[in-house]
């Protein structure tokens, strides 16, 4: 029984506005001819990958209130209190595409919003008392708006889950890559290291261009307490009381807001560790939705098509389409006559891209796993609970038995983090000029790690194993 099923029910219908299933948009972001404008390896698709989102939205919420141009633009032309998931829909949609999507998505998810921001005009009263007129498009309130987002972010990330690793450049790598969205959207110049992310945001409250008021008060109390699914608020409140625990005190002061506490005599308090909860609740929304977003999904599958694949374990991927192995790999290679005909060629390679190869070789392979194609995940395994050892890999090319006359079929895929090697296999049907069908397998692997190298003895004979089993239900596949 999955007892978690009924809180990942919710949290999807929460972050996909109430639709079920995953959103076509986001299967559609395997789509596209380039790798958008964050490589896979960035900071930004670190910073927003994993569960950290979630808090970093009510944080830029909030810091956004605060100047009241933005505010009077949302208060007047957002239908947030009649719509909430709608409107966060659309901007996680947003969001996802530009970080995940390839640069024509991105492009038109900017263009899309900028359109809907052409009508958002009107007037509004300043730090100082003085009437101002706004424009949702305006460079001064697009500014404000992506540095308010780029400080939620990244905060959020360091608060929840660790600074960005220096590996990928840390904070100022992030600040520097977000700034294309800032361009995107009309930002005419937005910061580009983590200093002058600080020193802007620091601008605009010395200048007087940030404020409390009715209007803030109003959406504080919204974000308090969202028309949320009774199962989703405990875990809600943790986290945004974690958020307001987190924000530097001026922020709080202009928000109307304390830090969590419980009061003691003497009109002492004592601080609540906040962000205790507020990690909690990020780390059972991942373990409910499985940490890897459908969005990123689709962009690795996307990755793998155009033949940049990023989620690989090994770095010499491909060469099994060009049937052969690179240098420093054990390479496995196995050719066996399996049948004679036309049929016994599709039923093989009709079988093999469709995993029956892999199920008659005594490994599971999940009900529902797509037919082999670019970019598809797979994760197959041999033993059965506790004791099965996973092997997920991803398709990195296939030939669909198309044509006539003598041919090959089959596909390729490589290995991902969890395997227990490193490397690449594939697998082909092949009909002979002379009616002949053979079945060939190609693999080169080396240990996934210390532990497995340790094992390496007991790995390559598992392999081998393996591999017969392989052959053996490609006869089963070839004769019927």
């Amino acid at each position: 029984m999955d007892v978690i099923a009924p809180l990942r029910d919710r949290l999807r219908l929460t972050f996909a506005g109430q639709t079920e299933g995953v959103p076509a948009w986001e299967d559609a972001l395997d789509q596209g001819e380039d790798a958008g404008y964050f490589p896979a390896d960035s900071a930004v698709w670190r910073v927003h990958g994993g569960m950290t989102p979630i808090a970093a939205g009510i944080r830029a919420l909030l810091l956004q209130a605060l100047h009241p141009g933005a505010l009077a633009g949302v208060a007047e032309h957002s239908n947030y209190r009649e719509d909430p998931l709608g409107r966060l829909a659309g901007t996680i949609r947003w969001i996802f595409t530009l970080t995940y999507g390839d640069t024509t998505a991105a492009d038109a998810a900017c263009a899309h919003i900028r359109r809907l921001h052409v009508p958002v005009t009107g007037n509004y009263t300043d730090a100082h008392g003085e009437q101002r007129r706004y424009s949702a498009n305006d460079p001064g309130l697009s500014e404000w708006v992506h540095i308010a987002f780029t400080d939620a972010f990244l905060r959020s990330h360091e608060i929840f889950r660790g600074p960005v690793p220096a590996r990928l450049g840390g904070a100022d790598a992030y600040v520097e890559q977000w700034a294309t969205a800032g361009k995107l959207m009309g930002v005419i110049d937005p910061p580009r290291t983590e200093a002058a992310l600080r020193a802007r945001m620091r601008e605009y409250d010395d200048g007087g261009h940030l404020s409390g008021g009715p209007r803030v008060d109003e959406v504080v109390s919204f974000l308090r307490n969202p028309p949320l699914d009774p199962l989703l608020m405990p875990g809600y409140r943790l986290l945004f009381a974690a958020v307001v625990d987190s924000l530097p005190g001026r922020y709080r002061e202009l928000l109307g807001l304390r830090a969590p506490a419980v009061p003691l005599p003497g009109g002492r308090s004592l601080r609540i560790p906040a962000r205790r909860g507020g990690q909690l609740t990020l780390a059972i929304a991942g373990l409910a939705l499985e940490r890897q977003l459908p969005s990123e999904l689709a962009a690795l599958r996307r990755l793998a098509r155009i033949g940049q694949p990023a989620d690989l374990t090994y770095a010499e991927h491909g060469f099994t389409a060009l049937g052969r192995a690179p240098a420093g790999y054990r390479t496995v290679r196995e050719r066996t006559r399996v049948g004679t005909g036309e049929e016994a060629f599709m039923r093989l390679a009709n079988g093999s891209l469709d995993w029956e190869l892999h199920r008659g070789s005594g490994l599971r392979v999940a009900a529902g796993t797509p037919r082999a194609a670019p970019g598809v995940r797979v994760v197959s395994g041999m033993g059965v609970g506790p004791a099965r050892i996973p092997a997920p890999c991803r398709v990195l090319w296939t030939r669909e038995p198309d044509g006539s006359g003598p041919r090959r079929a089959g596909f390729g895929y490589g290995t991902l983090k969890g395997h227990p090697v490193s490397g690449e296999e594939s697998f082909s049907a092949v009909l002979e000029a002379d009616g002949s069908v053979w079945f060939e397998v190609l693999a080169y692997s080396r240990p996934a790690n210390v532990v497995m190298r340790a094992a390496a003895p007991v790995t390559e004979r598992t392999q081998a194993l393996i591999t017969r089993g392989y052959v053996s239900a490609a006869t089963r596949l070839a004769t019927g």
